[in-house]
């Protein structure tokens, strides 16, 4: 397989630690509130990134984190902790709100058929303290790994400690701007507002492995005892430690968004070396932005980025939005917009129901066709070009071959696309899957007693053509 590799700037060809395995951490969410749409895009990418290299043969050891602590607004050292910012807003304890947005991480991997990082498909009833089965890595879980790994960065003069952190001296790196070929008069000018928060920072650039529950962070409510003091790790640590903890020294893929290039990843790179003696991660590979209509980074703060519920909301089926993502390759700059979500909807429906189309005419189980295979394999490998792998399936779906032959081939590509085409089924055979997802979240409102949501989403369901019952056994729906 060949990926575009963000240090090497170019597609590479990847030649995995170990032969016939690839090792992956993916950066994953910040667990603060509702994934968005810009935020999604990351995790479906590399979803089919996963399924391709298991599609190609490879074994895949993954994972990904929950980052739970230390993350900061912007990427300022000294910002607002977006956890603790959402726990003063809303008076909960911090990690009661980790855990309402971890479940909703899983809501949503769920309702776009994503796997979890360990390849199963997701339960959205997993029981949060149980995620690491899967291949999920929490922040606080890992305080004592990261601990440790700054205690030998301090060892080897990486480190220095003031009176409100312990900070990682860049300057110790040659080559610590390789993402982004700034040099560090560039990188400096671009990091002087810690400087002035606190005075006995020796460079700009440099950044907090440890901060200590002192200055504005005196109050902050995770904390933990350390040989720096009471205080709490800083964002980059938590992605190093974890990493090595659960992939060793050594591994193959590191992935993030195009966001991480010039603070997070350079950061993480520096602390590798700066612990193991060496860079620790192989290939580190970047997804590009969702943008809106002003081709600006989509985000909450903006306004326009959408959660999957809200777009359920609006009649689209979450597999409307995986195609989107799916059939464009995640080095590609995406503008978000109903006309290009209407557009995605359309062509998913068209691939469904053909697909239900040859399953009504075959009557039985077909064989892989393998020139489809051979060109379908070629396009994954070519850093996962997927506008060449929908092509063929197009291709594929208006050939000539017998239904159950084409069939068994569609099943087959639906690996890495991930849209379960072997269980769909006609509309009037099984709810829409939006109406299931607009039953389900009018379900929890009725539990939570929001009688005003659940009145909302009743009327919502209603315009799709079904009417809600409400029994002493639950809700039951039924086509007007």
């Amino acid at each position: 397989m060949k990926l575009y590799s963000t240090l090497d700037r170019k597609v590479v060809e990847i030649e995995p630690i170990k032969s016939g395995e690839i090792s992956m951490y993916n950066c994953g969410p910040t667990v603060y509130s509702r994934m968005h749409v810009g935020n999604i895009r990351a995790y479906v990418s590399w979803d089919v990134l996963h399924r391709a290299l298991l599609y190609l043969g490879y074994k895949v050891n993954r994972v990904m984190n929950f980052t739970d602590v230390g993350h900061m607004t912007e990427d300022e050292d000294f910002g607002e902790d977006k956890i603790e910012r959402a726990a003063s807003q809303t008076g909960k304890d911090p990690l009661d709100i980790s855990n309402q947005y971890i479940k909703t991480v899983l809501e949503d991997f769920h309702n776009l058929n994503i796997l979890s990082p360990s390849g199963d498909k997701v339960d959205p009833n997993w029981e949060v303290n149980q995620l690491h089965n899967y291949g999920w890595l929490r922040a606080t879980s890992y305080v004592e790994q990261m601990i440790g790994k700054i205690k030998e960065m301090e060892a080897k003069g990486y480190t220095y400690e003031t009176g409100l952190a312990v900070y990682f001296d860049i300057t110790k790196i040659e080559d610590y701007t390789i993402f982004t070929g700034q040099n560090l008069d560039e990188k400096n000018i671009a990091s002087r507002e810690d400087v002035e928060v606190d005075p006995e920072k020796k460079n700009p650039a440099d950044f907090v492995l440890w901060m200590k529950r002192a200055g504005k962070y005196a109050n902050h409510l995770m904390h933990w005892e350390s040989p720096w003091g009471d205080g709490f790790p800083g964002w980059h640590i938590e992605c190093s430690a974890m990493g090595i903890e659960k992939l060793g020294e050594h591994f193959d893929i590191h992935t993030g968004g195009v966001d991480h290039i010039s603070v997070h990843h350079p950061n993480e790179r520096a602390q590798n070396i700066g612990a193991c003696g060496h860079p620790v991660v192989k290939y580190w590979i970047h997804n590009e932005f969702i943008v809106d209509s002003d081709d600006g980074k989509l985000s909450k703060s903006k306004g326009g980025a959408l959660t999957l519920p809200e777009l359920i909301s609006q009649g689209y089926d979450p597999l409307d939005l995986r195609y989107l993502f799916v059939s464009v390759n995640y080095r590609v700059q995406l503008r978000f917009s109903k006309e290009a979500l209407d557009g995605a909807r359309n062509a998913r429906l068209k691939i469904f129901n053909k697909v239900l189309s040859l399953k009504e005419s075959s009557n039985s189980h077909g064989n892989v066709l393998p020139e489809y295979r051979v060109r379908f394999e070629k396009a994954l490998n070519d850093n996962l070009n997927m506008s060449e792998a929908f092509a063929i399936l197009n291709d594929l779906l208006k050939s000539n071959n017998k239904s159950e032959d084409i069939l068994a081939t569609v099943y087959d590509f639906d690996r890495v696309l991930g849209f379960n085409l072997e269980n769909i089924q006609k509309e009037e055979e099984s709810l829409p899957l939006e109406v299931q997802s607009l039953l389900e979240e009018r379900r929890k409102a009725r539990e939570e007693k929001n009688f005003l949501e659940s009145d909302r989403i009743r009327d919502l369901i209603s315009e799709k053509g079904y009417k809600v019952l409400d029994t002493p056994q639950g809700q039951t729906i039924e086509k007007v």
